[in-house]
């Protein structure tokens, strides 16, 4: 969540509840720090590790060795295969978890740092922490950025064959009024997760996507049953390879994937932004409870918000890592440059931040019963 990993986006609710911390969905802000930021350690030990919890191939290798180098800290990064087992093991371990620096989705953060499981920043250590985009910060997840600094983000938009697709669409109501078209129908796909696929109902017909009014999802389930799911191939977070090969040439996609669809398919495709609102996830950077080295949690951090190095992160993994002047130090020639940055010239309150509240479960709901009709 990477960001390539939107798979754990669906299973955001589906954790939430399995650790019963739907009731804590308050803001980060509204907790009180219990270590005072500026105790920490600030000296940079040589010959230190810091240890990372991330998921795979998450960071770039470049900048891990030159931080090596500069620093004399040894950098182990240990992968974990879902979101599930990264927050339960920083709510279940409560300090003995044995990292020092963790990537957390933003929609998480609320409910560990209720169950005391994050440190705060020292963000005078921070000082690139002012070049971030305010698409990135001061989200509902995290107003102050107390717990989380921002890695990478992304959005949801859709993906069009314009050889078939001769309107491109504008909105998502525009979107799905292209279902109906005979030449899109057996090809086309929505992302297999109720935040996205369910949100841009409300979205489209500006409806906040933190409604729990029952009538909110029963009107968005109607909808979706006259407007779209007679004309729909599959639920698809990943559809990439089928958008490439023209298996679908209408869909649903996160940026990460639909910028590879474009790259790897024909030159008719195109990407646009949902609208008029669409989703905002970001990946964050969180100092676990008990984290035993964090002066080289705060030095590492610093080093990737370096605009030169934050450039590194996105030529690594494809992402945007939020840090503005970073577009500088990319070549002019980097493939589908406006997808990866995907923010420039967008208004923030374009952004609905992804979050774990009550909603979800009507969501969740509403999306597992349009599942169940579409496989009859």
């Amino acid at each position: 969540m990477t960001i390539k990993h939107r798979h754990r986006y669906a299973a955001l609710l589906a954790t939430a509840l399995a650790l019963g911390s739907l009731a804590a969905c308050g803001s980060a802000a509204d907790k009180t720090a219990e270590t005072p930021a500026a105790a920490y350690p600030s000296v940079v030990e040589k010959g230190s590790t810091l240890t990372i919890y991330s998921w795979a191939d998450y960071v770039s290798p470049a900048n891990i060795a030159q931080f090596e180098k500069e620093t004399g800290v040894k950098v182990k990064v240990d992968a974990y295969a879902s979101a599930e087992e990264s927050v339960a093991k920083l709510r279940l371990t409560q300090g003995t978890s044995g990292y020092d620096l963790v990537v957390m989705d933003g929609a998480y953060v609320p409910q560990l740092v209720q169950g005391k499981s994050l440190l705060p920043w020292d963000k005078s250590r921070l000082p690139d922490f002012a070049g971030l985009s305010p698409t990135f910060i001061g989200k509902s997840w995290d107003p102050t950025n107390t717990y989380a600094i921002p890695k990478s983000g992304g959005s949801t938009g859709y993906v069009w064959d314009s050889a078939i697709v001769k309107k491109p669409p504008a909105s998502w109501n525009d979107f799905y009024d292209a279902f109906a078209d005979p030449a899109v129908k057996g090809r086309t796909s929505v992302v297999d997760g109720a935040p996205s696929f369910v949100g841009s109902y409300f979205w489209g017909h500006g409806i906040s996507d933190q409604t729990t009014e029952p009538a909110d999802y029963q009107a968005a389930q109607q909808y979706y049953e006259a407007k779209v799911m007679q004309h729909l191939k599959e639920f698809n977070s990943y559809p990439r390879a089928d958008l490439a090969a023209g298996d679908l040439v209408l869909a649903q996609a996160f940026t990460g994937d639909a910028r590879g669809a474009l790259m790897d398919g024909p030159k008719t495709l195109r990407f646009a932004l949902g609208a008029p609102k669409t989703d905002l996830y970001v990946d964050h950077w969180v100092l676990p409870k008990g984290s035993q080295n964090p002066a080289a949690a705060h030095a590492f951090v610093e080093f990737l918000l370096k605009p030169a190095n934050a450039a590194k992160e996105t030529a690594a993994h494809g992402y945007y890592t939020g840090v503005q002047a970073s577009r500088s130090y990319l070549p002019d020639n980097l493939p589908y440059k406006e997808i990866v940055f995907f923010d420039e010239g967008i208004p923030a309150d374009r952004f609905e931040p992804a979050e774990v509240t009550p909603a979800r479960k009507l969501a969740v709901s509403t999306f597992q019963r349009l599942k169940a009709a579409g496989s009859r």
